[in-house]
């Protein structure tokens, strides 16, 4: 195993878009948004006949997708008879990353985890170049999901498949029902270190790209730090959610000058528009700052 997991050290993909790895257009279409990453899919958008041909296509659609400037996944197949050979696929085609559904508990990560050891030698690829991102769908695996997010250092991030999580736990997949577990979800992700993904609510229209926008700020207020869409047009949405603003920034900068004056002048508290900064607040903003500088550095200095 690889020795130590960055998770949130670098920083996070805000938009990771959907792509049917079977239908070459639609990674053209990857190449010209601007979107952090793109999800080659093997699983729910590619029949069962066109799994061969899907994986065949993905180091064409990676390369040019990577040559794009979008880091590039894959979503496996969760049965093993076809995960094998989406990962071994996917480690050929040089990916960022898998993303990993339906994952059963912590052994079954770290069982994917060995696998792609050794397929990353097989490749002659660095050990450990592999990125993980767990998805959270069943009633047992939330149960465990503490566990899960601590079973792989290569693991980044994590996220609840809300449709299927409803229908094994028996209940509507709307947003009030899925509410409090993907606020447990990013609880988990938090204490972890690892990123917790995904939407508040449960996108319906794709043309309402407003709606979707206030759904991904709110999801932003929540803790989540990025989120799969289906469509180009919805990447702009969650780029701009998932980004501190501009006075945001400026705001957070503030609150630590101010507060280190304070402290330059031997005070152990400093007042900032008229209510007192204490740490979470200095916290928080030293964290917009930083996120702010990540997403900069990443995108060559436009956030």
């Amino acid at each position: 195993m690889i020795e130590m997991n960055e998770g949130l050290s670098f920083a996070p993909w805000r938009s990771l878009l959907y792509v049917p790895a079977h239908i070459s257009r639609y990674a053209d279409s990857a190449c010209r948004s601007s979107a952090d990453a793109a999800l080659l899919d093997l699983e729910d958008s590619v029949p069962p006949e066109s799994k061969h041909d899907a994986r065949a296509m993905l180091p064409a659609s990676a390369h040019r997708i990577a040559a794009a400037g979008l880091a590039v996944l894959v979503r496996v197949n969760a049965p093993l008879r076809w995960m094998v050979d989406d990962l071994r696929a996917a480690v050929g085609a040089g990916v960022t990353g898998v993303v990993v559904p339906k994952v059963l508990g912590a052994s079954h990560l770290m069982a994917i985890d060995e696998c792609l050891e050794m397929l990353e030698l097989e490749h002659g690829r660095e050990r450990g170049a592999t990125r993980l991102i767990a998805t959270i769908e069943t009633p047992q695996a939330f149960g465990c999901m503490d566990r899960i997010a601590r079973a792989s250092p290569r693991l980044v991030g994590m996220m609840l498949g809300g449709g299927d999580f409803a229908v094994t736990c028996g209940s509507h997949a709307n947003a009030n029902v899925l509410r409090v577990p993907k606020q447990l979800l990013v609880i988990a992700a938090a204490a972890a270190g690892v990123w917790p993904l995904g939407l508040m609510g449960t996108p319906d229209d794709l043309g309402d790209l407003e709606g979707f926008e206030r759904m991904a700020r709110e999801s932003a207020e929540f803790g989540f730090v990025g989120a799969t869409c289906i469509h180009p047009k919805q990447v702009g949405a969650l780029n701009r959610a998932f980004s501190p603003s501009e006075a945001e920034v400026a705001r957070a900068r503030r609150i630590v000058d101010a507060y280190a004056a304070a402290r330059g002048a031997g005070r152990g508290a400093a007042a900032f528009e008229g209510k007192m900064i204490d740490l979470p607040v200095l916290a928080q903003a030293r964290r917009i700052i930083e996120r702010d500088a990540a997403l900069r550095q990443r995108s060559g200095g436009a956030a």
